[in-house]
């Protein structure tokens, strides 16, 4: 046992020290310089791990066999989210990052929270690996790293980690939530098969609502900050792209970790109406319902969503918002001045959408000149 455990640190010694020289010799855009630098210290931090468990092997002490062994399984772990998810920001810079570093550095800087946490951008489905201990990992598909149409949609995975910041108080809202579901579904009699049953959805509805509270906290991060660009990349880029948008049977729903996207939709629609966005909401409504008479398809929810619900949900999010303080867009920032030196990445945003909506025709130079200057400002 002895001899796998040298083997085992030995090679993760040497594995570390790879992905020290990978992450030396990488050239990153300035913005990603305190993400470098905190991978860096995470690596440091492994390998003196990995020598000091080679020095404990050496002695052979009987009685630290286990205590070695269970180190050596935690390097290993933390070795693999370091190699597999942390380093690939950096193995993968491009030129082409500094787009989209710059938005989350505005939107970490935003909160005393975030503006201590290093970020890195890779490749994938808009996503987020968040935690409030170590580099956040941002995924946003190739083509929209450089574009600005649906760069908003960054928003809503910073709402989920502002959500791993400020976990214990936001879970107890949801948790909140979670008691007017449990309760508006409880069975009108416990006995019987029936019954049974209905205290088994029950149960799962109260539990899927966990994860899909958050979601909905997390689309209302992304129209507080952004205003109408979030609104109109959101319901642009879900609203023709699958019938599963509008409906789905209760059994995939309650096995998916975001609740339908109409819904999300709704929730939206009724938060930009309080924003002062009315026209943007009818239009949003309305494009969302004949895109589902036109699918043949009719909201219903199986019973995991009621209206009932709307009021105490938008109660949860003002609270949930309020708590978590992200940076919210201004009257400036939805109706900017196209000729300001220094535009914000929420202003950039919304006077895209204004132009694409006005002359798609000359959108994308449009967008490459606009591009260009502001990664100059900034």
């Amino acid at each position: 046992m002895w001899e796998h455990l040298k083997e085992a640190n030995t090679d993760l010694l040497y594995q570390i020290e790879v992905i020290q020289e990978v992450v030396g010799e990488a050239k990153v855009a300035g913005e990603l310089t305190p993400y470098v630098g905190q991978i860096s210290q995470l690596c440091a931090s492994m390998r003196l791990q990995a020598n000091r468990n080679l020095r404990d092997i050496e002695h052979r002490i009987e009685g630290t066999l286990a205590d070695i062994l269970a180190a050596t399984r935690s390097l290993t772990d933390f070795f693999e989210l370091v190699n597999t998810r942390l380093a690939i920001p950096i193995v993968r810079a491009k030129a082409g990052d500094r787009l989209g570093l710059l938005f989350l550095r505005f939107l970490h800087d935003s909160n005393s929270k975030s503006a201590v946490l290093p970020y890195g951008i890779t490749d994938g489905n808009f996503a987020v690996y968040p935690s409030p201990v170590i580099p956040a990992v941002y995924l946003l598909p190739v083509t929209r790293q450089t574009t600005l149409l649906y760069l908003p949609l960054i928003y809503h995975e910073y709402g989920h980690v502002l959500y791993a910041l400020h976990k214990r108080e936001l879970d107890d809202l949801v948790q909140d939530f979670q008691k007017v579901v449990s309760r508006s579904l409880l069975p009108q009699s416990i006995r019987g098969a029936s019954g049974a049953h209905a205290g088994v959805f029950r149960r799962r509805v109260v539990t899927a609502w966990y994860a899909w509270a958050q979601e909905l906290y997390c689309d209302a991060v992304g129209l507080t900050i952004g205003g109408p660009s979030f609104l109109k990349a959101f319901s642009h880029f879900f609203r023709t792209r699958s019938s599963d948008n509008y409906y789905l049977p209760r059994e995939e729903q309650l096995n998916r970790k975001h609740p339908v996207t109409w819904l999300r939709a709704k929730m939206l629609v009724d938060r930009a109406r309080k924003f002062g966005f009315s026209g943007l909401a009818d239009s949003v409504e309305c494009a969302w319902q004949e895109t589902a008479n036109t699918l043949g398809l009719s909201e219903d929810y199986e019973g995991t969503w009621r209206d009932e619900y709307f009021t105490t949900a938008r109660q949860m999010l003002d609270d949930m918002i309020e708590e978590s303080q992200p940076y919210t867009h201004t009257e400036g920032d939805c109706q900017a001045d196209p000729t300001l030196s220094r535009l914000t990445p929420v202003q950039i945003c919304n006077l895209a959408w204004q132009q694409f909506e006005r002359d798609p025709s000359t959108y994308r130079h449009w967008e490459r000149r606009t591009i260009e200057q502001f990664l100059k400002a900034w």
